[in-house]
Formats: C-alpha cells, sequence, structure tokens
C-alpha cells in the first residue's frame, strides 16, 4: 500500500514537473509588448514603409510572412534584439521583383526593399526574371537595362508586357554615354512606367515602390 502511495506521488511529482515546464516554454515565447507610443511609431512607419529599427532597443526587425485577414495584409513584426512583437495590419508589403546581375547592387537594393516590408525575389538574369515573373507576378519590377545577360532588356521588356500588360517596370541605368544609344530611353520607349538613373537613393527607392505599384 505504501509503496502504491509513494508511486502515485512519484507520478504526480513528473506531471507538475512536466507542466510547469509548458508554462516556463509558453512564457518564454510570449513576446514583451511594445508601449503605446512605440506602437505609434511603427504604426506610422508601416504606413509610409521605409528603413527603420526597433524603437525600444535600435535592432532590426524580423518581418512575418504576410496573411491575408478579411480586406486586410496581417504581418507580425519581431524585434531580433529585445524581442518586442506585435501584428500589424495594413503594412503595404509589395511583391518586388529584382533583375540585376551586380551583386553589390542587388544586395543593396534587397536591404532596403527587405528592411522597408517587402517581399523581395532577386535575379542576376533577365531569362531567370521571366520565368520568376511567371511563377508568382510582382507588384514591381527593377531591371538593369545595362546589366549583362542571355537576354537582353529590351527582349526581356517586349516579353513581359506583352504577356502581362499590366505589369511596372523600373527601368535602371548608369548615365548615358555620349556616343551610344541610351538604353533607359529604349525602354522606356517600350512601356516601363518609370525610370532612374544609379547609384540610387534608399529614399528614391521606396518613393518610387509607393508610387508605381497597384
Amino acid at each position: 500500500m505504501n509503496e502504491r502511495r509513494r508511486t502515485e506521488r512519484r507520478l504526480g511529482d513528473d506531471r507538475r514537473v512536466v507542466l510547469a515546464r509548458r508554462r516556463g516554454s509558453r512564457r518564454r515565447e510570449t513576446p514583451t509588448p511594445f508601449s503605446m507610443e512605440q506602437l505609434e511609431i511603427l504604426r506610422e512607419h508601416f504606413a509610409h514603409p521605409a528603413p527603420v529599427r526597433c524603437p525600444a532597443c535600435g535592432s532590426p526587425f524580423t518581418l512575418g510572412e504576410p496573411r491575408r485577414r478579411g480586406t486586410d495584409t496581417v504581418r507580425r513584426v519581431s524585434c531580433t534584439g529585445c524581442g518586442k512583437a506585435a501584428v500589424f495590419t495594413n503594412t503595404r508589403a509589395a511583391r518586388i521583383l529584382v533583375v540585376e546581375a551586380k551583386g553589390p547592387i542587388r544586395d543593396a537594393l534587397y536591404g532596403v526593399l527587405a528592411a522597408a516590408g517587402h517581399e523581395v525575389v532577386e535575379v542576376a538574369d533577365a531569362d531567370v526574371g521571366l520565368a520568376a515573373y511567371q511563377n508568382g507576378p510582382a507588384d514591381v519590377v527593377f531591371l538593369d537595362v545595362q546589366a549583362p545577360g542571355r537576354m537582353p532588356a529590351a527582349e526581356f521588356v517586349r516579353r513581359l508586357l506583352r504577356e502581362y500588360p499590366e505589369a511596372r517596370i523600373v527601368a535602371m541605368a548608369g548615365r548615358p554615354s555620349f556616343s551610344g544609344v541610351d538604353p533607359v530611353a529604349v525602354t522606356q520607349g517600350l512601356g516601363a512606367v518609370r525610370t532612374i538613373r544609379m547609384p540610387l537613393a534608399p529614399a528614391d527607392v521606396l518613393k518610387i515602390v509607393e508610387e508605381v505599384r497597384p
């Protein structure tokens, strides 16, 4: 009888340990909330996307996948430093395709756009970019019209707009030479909605996204 009681007591202790561990795990997974002032700063940021750091500790954010909730777009925003998190609606995330052969420029564009909460697909070749758009149409396409590749930029624009007339292409290039044809002017004549000269200022990139996106 005593042995039975000891066994029951031991099983009860084991259950309490398991429950305590589960409660502790849930407490660790529950993020510390932002203050009302910090939430207002973040809401303003997502109303007008721009690179931003956590208003609590200055660390960068991780952004969850956008989800639809009725007519709203919902995203979870988590700080990589202090661990604070919140869920925001209407963060205006856009799907953006970057076609750029030069790694440093491609990385810079990705950093600016992703930090503003946008979903970014980056490719180094226009031929791959066309396939990427076919797999998942983008709200905005940034195209370096001077980047070498298997498919010339002008051909990419022709084929993309023939298949997707609503595509919004932003043509990028450095300063034109006086001896040759300006490729930016060529792509604009083919249907690019905007043309910009490199190097690009982050604020200008984000402003263009807001101006040309649907």
